[in-house]
């Protein structure tokens, strides 16, 4: 499995040097390809994959107290009805797969016209992690990206109701509601004060001991809490170090890097406000939900998809372009293997 998708990366990284030029009929044939090739993949994986087993144990076991307590509606309602027609696990991925590959290739056309550069982040990072192995939390994020179109319109309603579908698919992306609300709010020289030192702000909190589960009444999440804290004791995951995290310092580079350009960035990108706030928001998630890893970890990764888009940015302030492809092929090269290395998608 790495074999196949380190081949489609390598395959989308040369098109994205030549992507400037490509007519727009051949890169939508292609996209389709790439995306069919996708789907099978998130949808014919081996179980040995990274939570795999456990989505297959809850697709059989779907009317247990404790299942109903970690997956959402759509989960078990789509696992009762592929059973009781007769239909095994493959059903279930193959509908997750569609959902989320479909509607994030689609969309990120519609929102780019650098989709194979946006794509090179994705394959390396977040398809295999969101579209593989968290298949929920693949499903709802591609809601949440779709919710950024009408909200950059103020099509409020049609924002609120992609943001119910996504957390009907996966519970995490309530946090996306300040999105929601601020998304809109121009950024003057005040804001891009604020989000400059949002992030730094956060790191100093982390420090002093601060954590936003405190903030949090637990009776309402009592269940949720108690299977993470298990999975980070059970998962190797007591070293975890947010602002040690490759991926971070990149998206902390990104922040400044956006915040710098970002009237520039703003001329081309009519998201620009909402992605900037966006990525401020995971940082601040990664760090501020520490305290139980896993947790931390996966609301941070919940707006991978929009990172994604943001990294594209960067073409529009850095040249020559190729440069910026070639760093961000690497830097997502460099993130898969290590990946691949300690088997954390496919054993």
């Amino acid at each position: 499995m790495d074999t196949l998708i380190l081949s489609i990366f390598a395959i989308v990284f040369v098109l994205s040097l030549i992507e400037d030029y490509t007519p727009k009929w051949q890169k939508i044939l292609i996209l389709i390809i790439i995306g069919i090739a996708l789907i099978c993949i998130s949808t014919f994986k081996p179980m040995t994959t990274a939570d795999a087993e456990n989505y297959e144990n809850y697709f059989y076991n779907n009317d247990a107290l404790l299942v109903q307590i970690i997956t959402e509606p759509t989960f078990t309602y789509l696992s009762r009805f592929y059973l009781s027609i007769g239909f095994e696990i493959t059903a279930l991925f193959l509908t997750y797969a569609l959902i989320a590959i479909t509607l994030k290739l689609t969309i990120l056309w519609k929102m780019t016209p650098f989709v194979f550069t946006s794509m090179i982040v994705y394959l390396g990072i977040y398809y295999p992690m969101h579209d593989v192995v968290q298949i929920r939390c693949g499903a709802a994020t591609a809601f949440l990206l779709w919710a950024i179109i009408p909200l950059a319109k103020r099509q409020y309603l049609m924002a609120t109701v992609l943001l119910i579908a996504a957390t009907l698919f996966h519970y995490s992306s309530l946090v996306f509601m300040p999105i929601i609300i601020l998304g809109n709010i121009k950024i003057n020289k005040f804001w891009k004060y604020i989000l400059g030192v949002a992030i730094p702000i956060c790191l100093l909190l982390y420090f002093a001991g601060f954590s936003l589960f405190s903030l949090i009444p637990k009776n309402l999440i009592e269940g949720k809490l108690e299977y993470y804290k298990d999975r980070g004791s059970s998962g190797g995951m007591e070293s975890y170090i947010p602002y040690k995290q490759l991926t971070f310092i990149a998206e902390f580079a990104l922040l400044y890097i956006f915040l710098f350009y970002y009237d520039t960035i703003e001329k081309h990108c009519q998201y620009a406000q909402i992605l900037i706030k966006v990525l401020v928001l995971g940082m601040g998630c990664h760090v501020l939900f520490a305290e139980i890893e896993v947790l931390g970890h996966r609301l941070h990764d919940l707006f991978g998809i929009f990172y994604v888009l943001a990294y594209a940015q960067c073409l529009y302030c850095i040249k020559p372009r190729y440069v910026v492809r070639i760093c961000l092929a690497i830097f997502s090269l460099v993130c898969y293997l290590a990946q691949m290395y300690n088997n954390v998608y496919f054993h």
